[in-house]
């Protein structure tokens, strides 16, 4: 055989080899996203069928079921799911008739799990999902032990600043409540999570997951708007931006690394306020 048609052939045989090969790459692509594709339609038929027998049965949502009393029965029902799990506490908010979950678990299996014992609650009409799969460091499980620890150092160093700043003794949690929750739903989503990420998990859990748009902590531009929507009780009112200067500033001291990039998606005059609020 010359040499220019063993060439030939070594070039043709190397052609084949990296054609099934990207064949074999690109199959393997096509696959995951026709398994993710199937499993979506999966979840989304389940959740019909679900519906449909629910209505079927004669069951409906509870007219008079108020939001805060659907939360309660969601919180009770998951309690003893996230221990079987092992999973950290899920954070629940309820918006008439429909529940929003939100927090960390180990695997889609176990979002599912979640979900579907919450559709299954009287009085829910529909459940979203904000379940991350993947845990924050640092979050605790339920096999960690059941022993109660000592509120971390940063939880700790809010809550007194919130007393500092003029929080009536016994309701330093609310009002700390209140100021993050309020702050953390002005911060674009990814920044929000990049925020409580670097947050030790009894501080974080204080966080509520913003509200759909038109209820609950609105995005505001202005200082006295922020504050005013952060809506401590009427007997702390006259104390409030002292309060709310004194939590974050307390909290902007626990994320040196974040402060920054927090204060970039701020506007003006919350960027300057969280820039030099300190802790009373």
């Amino acid at each position: 055989m010359s040499r220019s048609r063993f060439l030939g052939v070594i070039t043709v045989g190397a052609v084949a080899v990296g054609v099934t090969a990207l064949e074999t790459v690109a199959g393997r692509r096509f696959s995951r996203r026709m398994a993710r594709s199937v499993a979506r339609t999966a979840r989304f038929q389940s959740g019909r069928l679900e519906g449909f027998r629910y209505r079927l049965a004669g069951h409906h949502p509870d007219p008079t079921v108020e939001a805060r009393v659907l939360a309660d029965r969601v919180r009770s029902t998951l309690g003893p799911l996230e221990h079987r799990l092992d999973v950290p506490r899920v954070h629940v908010m309820a918006d008439g008739h429909d529940v929003v979950l939100h927090g960390e678990v180990g695997t889609d299996e176990q979002a599912e799990i979640l979900v579907e014992a919450v559709r299954r609650i009287p009085g829910v009409r529909r459940v979203q999902s904000r379940l991350h799969v993947g845990l924050f460091p640092g979050d605790t499980r339920p096999s960690a032990g059941g022993e109660r620890h000592a509120p971390s150092r940063a939880l700790t160093a809010v809550l007194a600043a919130a007393h500092g700043g003029g929080a009536l003794p016994g309701s330093e949690r609310s009002a700390a409540r209140a100021v993050l929750s309020t702050f953390a739903a002005q911060l674009p989503r990814g920044e929000r999570r990049h925020f409580l990420c670097h947050l030790p998990e009894d501080l974080r859990s204080l966080v509520e997951e913003p509200r759909p748009k038109g209820a609950g902590h609105p995005h505001v531009r202005r200082l006295g708007d922020f504050v005013s929507a952060v809506g401590l009780p009427p007997a702390e009112r006259e104390q409030q931006e002292y309060i709310v200067e004194s939590v974050l500033g307390a909290v902007r001291e626990f994320v040196p690394e974040e402060a920054r990039d927090v204060a970039a998606v701020l506007p003006p005059e919350l960027r300057e306020f969280w820039k030099t609020a300190v802790p009373h």
